[in-house]
């Protein structure tokens, strides 16, 4: 890895953010992705936050343990302003292996970029779809059903929600949802992203 003498350079900015979301979406620790790669995870920390510069093969290594290429890691354009994201434009994902789930898609609704304190996403759940989030941290959740009907339970208290209906809840609470219904669900959901 190469020392990075100006951490303002614009575009080696872009590789540690690169590697934190995609880390974040997949759902690893850096501690977890620093033993995939064998390396320290100060390292990691370095590598995301700009101050080092991996070399091509660490940084296939990184790719490649994040279930990624290198065509789709950077895919995504990160000098976009992210102010608007058109319809059918909005990264998806199936991949959250924090959380116990199936039959659920996720549609980002916060472009990647720097800085961001918010995680939105659209919920899309299949009938009889679901996910238990063990993972409990800081922050709060808001959320609002779009289409269909989700029975969502904080700690032992299920609520059955339709259509227009809204929650919100602190994340040290244990959460899971379902889609109960017989029609796909869908659900805006914002979050305070859990610290890695």
């Amino acid at each position: 890895m190469a020392k990075q003498p100006k951490p303002s350079a614009d575009t080696d900015l872009q590789v540690g953010l690169r590697v934190k979301h995609a880390r974040i979406i997949a759902g690893i620790r850096m501690r977890e992705l620093a033993e995939k790669i064998g390396c320290a995870e100060s390292s990691i920390s370095k590598i995301e936050n700009g101050h080092v510069i991996p070399s091509l093969p660490m940084l296939q290594r990184i790719v490649e343990a994040l279930g990624r290429d290198l065509s789709s890691f950077f895919g995504a354009n990160l000098n976009s302003p992210g102010i608007v994201q058109r319809a059918g434009e909005r990264l998806r994902t199936t991949n959250d292996p924090i959380r116990d789930g199936k039959g659920i898609s996720y549609e980002r609704m916060v472009a990647f970029g720097r800085g961001n304190i918010l995680e939105a996403n659209i919920h899309v759940v299949e009938p009889g779809g679901g996910r238990v989030d063990k993972v409990t941290h800081q922050g709060e959740t808001l959320g609002y059903v779009l289409e269909g009907q989700i029975e969502l339970t904080i700690e032992n208290t299920a609520y059955t929600l339709n259509p227009g209906d809204s929650f919100h809840y602190r994340n040290h609470l244990t959460s899971s949802y379902r889609n109960t219904g017989e029609v796909t669900a869908r659900m805006l959901w914002v979050n305070t992203p859990q610290v890695h």
